[in-house]
């Protein structure tokens, strides 16, 4: 799969995705574009991020290299080509053998996701406080368009008869990234997850010897809990930078520290929905990077 790849699996859900020269930009929100795949960095010129401003974008997010601007941040790798279960530590290989114990973990139809899998996806959903997110008939456009793309697979872990968790992976040549992963409340005392990304991540680093997974990059509002999930599975940081640019309009209004500080109180009001944890967080980058 290549970054054209996955803008072209996007586009089927309804996404708008913008080409560059420094590569593609998906609409992470209406007005805010995000370079894509996360993981690939880039250092956009002045004249692309004009092309991104005259496309309706108020700002952009991507991920660029160490040397150059922007807010150290990291993304979450295993690159482990011995990868096993004395990778782990004496705790998380006690809850990975139990999940082997009590989990069926295989490769799925993304067919059979679709029918199983709603309640694995709205639990998280709760859990996360992300609830909308692939509503309706979103559900089944999102596997239909995952069915139709090349590169990427689907697993899952059952426990009795009930699809417990399920993960989307995403193949770039030599390295895989984990898309999207779900599991159910009712079936977390079965260690799903932990089997799961056990086991799908011996399989693409020990047997496919893939170079690298990736599990996403750090996120603009805190997760402790799911990084150190992760974390715990062998995963670990790969320092980068991620870069915030506003718009140069909404950059000058933004820039005041009163106005900054306005902003926040603001979404401090709003009980911290997910749309203005996701607005705050993009301020705390722009900042960080001195914008």
């Amino acid at each position: 799969m290549s970054g054209r790849d996955f803008g072209a699996f996007l586009t089927r859900l309804g996404h708008r995705v913008v080409e560059t020269e420094s590569g593609a930009w998906c609409d992470a929100s209406r007005f805010f574009l995000l370079g894509i795949p996360t993981h690939e960095l880039r250092m956009p010129s002045h004249e692309e991020m004009r092309h991104l401003w005259r496309g309706r974008a108020l700002g952009a997010r991507f991920t660029t290299p160490l040397a150059a601007p922007g807010r150290m941040s990291y993304q979450i790798v295993c690159d482990d080509p011995q990868f096993g279960l004395e990778s782990l530590s004496g705790n998380t290989r006690s809850k990975v053998r139990r999940g082997l114990k009590r989990c069926e973990v295989r490769a799925a139809l993304p067919a059979d996701v679709a029918r199983e899998g709603r309640q694995a996806h709205l639990d998280t959903l709760a859990r996360q406080d992300r609830n909308g997110l692939l509503a309706g008939a979103e559900w089944e456009k999102f596997w239909a368009a995952v069915a139709a793309t090349s590169g990427m697979e689907t697993w899952g872990a059952w426990v009795d008869e009930r699809l417990a968790a399920f993960l989307v992976t995403m193949s770039f040549g030599d390295s895989v990234e984990f898309l999207l992963a779900r599991s159910r409340d009712d079936c977390l005392q079965a260690y799903p997850n932990n089997a799961l990304l056990f086991v799908t991540t011996e399989e693409m680093l020990v047997r496919r010897r893939m170079r690298e997974i990736t599990f996403g990059i750090e996120s603009l509002e805190p997760v402790g809990p799911l990084d150190q999930f992760k974390f715990s599975m062998g995963f670990r940081t790969k320092p980068l930078r991620q870069r915030v640019q506003f718009h140069p309009v909404l950059a000058a209004l933004l820039r005041p520290a009163p106005v900054r500080g306005l902003f926040r109180r603001w979404a401090a009001a709003e009980k911290g929905g997910f749309f203005w944890r996701k607005a705050a967080g993009l301020l705390r980058f722009a900042e960080d990077a001195g914008f």
